[in-house]
């Protein structure tokens, strides 16, 4: 199983060429660069996409409107919602996504609220997950690319190094962005596709 270290320790070896570490808590320039970025780094990593294994679904909690005339309805944002992707009512947004389109309606986040014109809505969103076990390889990996670009600079003043982990960053997302849309749920095309529409099918 991925540990915390074992994700430091990727972005230290195979991206800095720098020694590992046994503890975010020993007195060296190394750990204390990964344990000051690490989490701002994964919370980053995490708002970039829509990941699979990180999704959670909620019905919203509905409180007292302090913006009728903006929004017909206020929602308390779910305490786990790192980022929101989409609120509807839940049947309807089922509905559109087996047809491939947006579950998606109008919205506002703010702070702790959701603003919305639709009423019973439920959302989805992205949860931070902290326990780095339950991260697929693609992720983990991802992770550490990201912290080699962030701490490069401040451990080996190398600016070819910290542009070399920074595309090592750039080509994992893109990959573990196609391993991860694989574990979605098979779309049924209502119509037909627009890539098959181009070539005439």
């Amino acid at each position: 199983m991925t540990s915390k270290i074992q994700i430091c320790n990727r972005a230290l070896s195979a991206y800095l060429g720098a020694s590992r570490i046994n503890s975010l808590t020993e007195d060296n320039s190394r750990a204390k660069e990964c344990n000051l970025h690490y989490d701002d780094v994964l919370q980053t990593v995490f708002e970039t996409y829509d990941w699979t294994f990180a999704r959670g679904r909620q019905i919203l909690a509905e409180t007292e409107n302090d913006r009728e005339n903006e929004w017909a309805y206020k929602y308390i944002r779910p305490a786990s919602a790192l980022t929101i992707q989409w609120v509807n009512v839940g049947e309807t947004a089922r509905y559109l996504i087996d047809r491939g389109e947006s579950p998606d309606t109008p919205r506002e986040v703010f702070g702790e609220y959701v603003y919305s014109d639709v009423g019973y809505a439920a959302c989805q969103f992205t949860k931070l997950i902290s326990d780095p076990s339950s991260y697929p390889a693609y992720f983990a990996n991802l992770v550490s690319a990201a912290l080699a670009a962030n701490i490069c600079l401040a451990l080996t003043e190398n600016i070819k190094k910290a542009e070399f982990a920074y595309q090592q960053y750039e080509r994992l997302i893109d990959q573990a962005i196609m391993l991860d849309s694989a574990n979605e749920y098979p779309v049924k095309h209502k119509s037909i596709p627009h890539h098959l529409k181009l070539r005439g099918l």
